[in-house]
């Protein structure tokens, strides 16, 4: 439990961190007066006065936000000092502003993948077929141990855990075609699939293709040079941001249920549980997390980083601010949405913890 509440802490507090700092630094480089910066919402526990800013942690640990001179409507009629105020800069600088926070979040996201990358290493199951299950398709079309697998239908595989993920996407087609290194002559082997019931990588039950092969036992171990870490923490990075992306259009459409949402109790368990494989597992999964983060918040909605880019989208085609009036009601309409999902959430972690815990 202590594990789990310090993790939980560690994460969370890091990528609030790592966000509000991002809309903090380009805001101080656009020269606009920063007067709050907060780790959590409501009262102040403590916080230390600046030159310009206070920094305070706040009683609830769910978030995070800076407050920018003159940056709600309400404070327009009352600024002074026009020059360091948000409301008067221009759209573009504005939408910098509000980028910065979730260009933080892959920034800081590939660093560490590249750090990790280049010290620690990855550990890898490799490409090779271990053991061919008897009388299964594999057995069938011809597949021996020692195989060696390099592609599926195309596409290139470095390691048994791709090859998993291939197989678990819904546009898989039949018959499976992969190309096969066996010694020293590489050739094609088309593979009919059995279909049975698995999850698919959102964890949605779903006809999964089963071949009938296992990995090797033995794991590989790579350390790469900076150029190559370079490169896949960019791979890394667009895999995760794909595969978010996916995610968020299902939830949209109904594909994916509501209830695979987490909130914050969630992520605590997920952390507590993480941190028991040790500080480079934790570390990854505040890299996966801080990815995460950063494209829900430049999802279109009110309230989050995306609705005002929107919002300021529109000041630059029109030439001209929104009325002050609708954007009262944006933000209010956005505050609304903002509650309704924070309830969803926490809904959704209470009813994990009735459970036991069970993810999906």
């Amino acid at each position: 439990m202590i594990l789990t509440l310090i993790s939980a802490i560690f994460v969370i507090g890091l990528l609030i961190l790592v966000h509000e700092l991002g809309h903090f630094l380009v805001a101080k480089w656009m020269k606009v007066r920063v007067e709050v910066f907060s780790l959590g919402f409501g009262p102040k526990i403590f916080g230390i006065r600046g030159k310009e800013t206070e920094y305070r942690i706040s009683i609830i640990p769910l978030g995070g936000y800076v407050k920018l001179y003159g940056e709600h409507p309400e404070s327009i009629s009352g600024i002074v000092e026009p020059d360091k105020a948000f409301a008067f800069k221009k759209p573009w600088q504005k939408a910098l502003i509000v980028l910065g926070g979730p260009l933080a979040n892959f920034i800081f996201a590939f660093l560490i993948f590249w750090l990790l990358f280049t010290t620690v290493g990855i550990y890898y199951a490799p490409s090779k077929i271990g053991e061919v299950l008897p009388n299964s398709p594999a057995e069938k079309a011809g597949l021996q141990r020692e195989d060696e697998i390099l592609e599926i239908n195309g596409k290139k595989v470095k390691s048994f855990e791709e090859i998993l993920l291939i197989l678990r996407q819904k546009e898989i087609k039949v018959p499976i075609i992969l190309k096969i290194k066996r010694g020293e002559e590489i050739f094609d082997i088309p593979i009919e699939p059995e279909f049975r019931e698995g999850y698919n990588i959102f964890g949605q039950k779903t006809a999964v293709p089963f071949l009938g092969i296992k990995a090797v036992s033995k794991f590989e171990f790579k350390r790469y040079n900076p150029l190559e870490a370079f490169l896949l923490s960019l791979e890394k990075i667009y895999q995760i941001t794909a595969l978010t992306f996916k995610a968020i259009f299902k939830l949209f459409t109904g594909e994916l249920p509501f209830s695979t949402l987490g909130g914050p109790l969630t992520i605590g368990k997920i952390a507590g549980d993480t941190a028991r494989l040790g500080l480079v597992a934790l570390i990854s999964l505040a890299a996966l997390l801080s990815i995460n983060l950063g494209i829900i918040n430049i999802v279109p909605l009110p309230m989050l980083d995306g609705g005002y880019l929107v919002i300021f989208g529109i000041e630059a085609l029109r030439g001209k601010p929104i009325s002050l009036k609708t954007q009262e009601i944006i933000f209010k309409i956005g505050l609304m949405l903002i509650i309704a999902l924070s309830i969803a959430v926490f809904y959704n972690d209470i009813l994990r913890l009735l459970s036991g815990w069970k993810i999906p």
